[in-house]
């Protein structure tokens, strides 16, 4: 069991760890380097975890937060008929929707304290590109998949009745075309660093090594195998005073995000790995709506025909996101006014009743998410998520990377790479138990 951890610790001195060898070195300490970190420890290896930032400051903190029930991959977009022409398709939209269905109901057993209900409604006009009864299907299929877990309480209901149970419902546009609104019942991550926290200190516990604000500036492979790394202590914007450190692992896992082909650029100069990702900025504003609409939530479609959520998040709401294709500085993605004015252009022309201003908006948030490359898709590739690249296959040995991990599915992805790196090396120790549970504040003794 995990021993007793009441925090990360005091920072050691880079030196410490000059000439340190271990099992997997983990580059990038967002929510899924910080889980696979936990579980390889687990499950017997030496870790070390460098992350250049702080901890889950990247893409795990600026997402939507959701906990999907998988019902919108069980929903065609056409017809069902799409589904049984192409059963790859449906193959990937059940696998995806099973995985949604499982990390939910794990989530919810083992860590409700880091989840808060989400209660989402979609409305259907006249006209759209499927009508209800297909959601119907998609949300019968969800339930015989579900196997006994927790009720997605699924409802299609008219208009005028769910307007007057839901208040956002009553702000949509053109109610006189509203054929019906379904609603069901999702999850949001309140916090996710804290996901990540609480990995780590059950890492840190196991005996793994993680170290923020330090970055890896130099890697080379060995000749028998295995990655040497360079560190640097990394302190804000410049590099600390402190020398360099020099670490070896057997396995080398690259987690960085949108920092991916950047850093296998580094690790093989001559012959880089194809490209692996594609940095698509989402922006989202947060908005005080009347207290009436605490609580709810709605999701939708923008004119661009892309997905778009209003959320409730403690007093606030929050909108978004934007998709834009990212080739800025990926160091410091911001929104832009650009990105503002368009979140409120497509809320006001989704819910026109709130009349949402500039003035109303009281933050803003962008990252930018390690989508999957596809030559033939400008914005990646999106099923499925959480795609492992045995880089090994393009001349990188023992090394393996993951693109377009989602913050729902930081566990499974972890359990994925201790498969993947048993088949490297086996560990050194022997298994321990893999908890979940959420780790509170240390308590204030001063």
């Amino acid at each position: 069991r995990i021993p007793p951890v009441s925090g990360l610790g005091a920072r050691s001195a880079l030196a410490e760890l000059d000439g340190m060898k271990v099992d997997v070195l983990i580059i990038g300490g967002g929510i899924n380097g910080c889980s696979t970190a936990q579980h390889l420890a687990a499950e017997g290896y030496d870790v070390l975890l460098v992350e250049k930032n702080d901890f889950a400051s990247a893409a795990s903190s600026r997402s939507s937060r959701i906990v999907h029930c998988g019902l919108r991959y069980l929903a065609p977009e056409r017809s069902p008929l799409d589904f049984l022409t192409q059963p790859r398709r449906l193959r990937t939209a059940v696998s995806m929707a099973v995985r949604s269905l499982q990390c939910r109901r794990q989530f919810l057993a083992t860590t409700p304290q880091r989840l808060r209900n989400l209660d989402m409604a979609i409305p259907i006009y006249h006209g759209d590109a499927y009508p209800g009864w297909q959601v119907d299907i998609g949300a019968a299929m969800l339930g015989a998949l579900n196997l006994g877990g927790p009720s997605i309480h699924y409802q299609r209901r008219k208009p005028e009745v769910a307007a007057a149970a839901h208040p956002l419902v009553a702000c949509l546009r053109a109610p006189e075309t509203l054929a019906s609104v379904f609603s069901f019942r999702d999850h949001q991550v309140v916090w996710p660093e804290r996901v990540c926290v609480d990995a780590l200190l059950a890492a840190k516990g196991l005996g793994a090594t993680v170290r923020n604000y330090t970055e890896v500036t130099g890697l080379e492979a060995l000749p028998g195998g295995g990655w040497r790394a360079v560190l640097e202590e990394r302190l804000g914007d410049r590099v600390g005073d402190a020398g360099p450190a020099t670490v070896e692992g057997r396995v080398l896992l690259n987690f960085t995000g949108v920092w991916i082909d950047g850093v296998n650029r580094m690790a093989a100069p001559a012959t880089p790995p194809s490209r692996k990702i594609v940095a698509v900025k989402g922006t989202h504003i947060a908005v005080r709506l009347p207290d009436k609409f605490r609580g709810f939530g709605l999701a939708g479609h923008n004119r661009e025909h892309e997905h778009i959520f209003c959320l409730p998040w403690g007093d606030l709401h929050y909108i978004g996101p934007t998709e834009t294709v990212y080739d800025g500085d990926i160091e410091d993605v911001q929104p832009t006014e650009d990105d503002i004015s368009f979140l409120l252009e497509e809320a006001n022309d989704l819910l026109p009743k709130l009349d949402l201003k500039r003035a109303d908006v009281e933050l803003a948030w962008a990252g930018a998410r390690p989508i999957t490359y596809d030559p033939d898709r400008a914005k990646g590739r999106r099923a499925p998520a959480g795609v492992f690249h045995d880089l090994a296959r393009e001349g990188m040995g023992d090394a393996i990377t993951v693109t377009w991990g989602w913050v729902m599915h930081h566990r499974e992805t972890a359990r994925k790479a201790v498969r993947r790196v048993r088949k490297i090396t086996p560990p050194r120790r022997a298994r321990a138990e893999v908890s979940y549970a959420a780790i509170p504040f240390p308590e204030n003794t001063n």
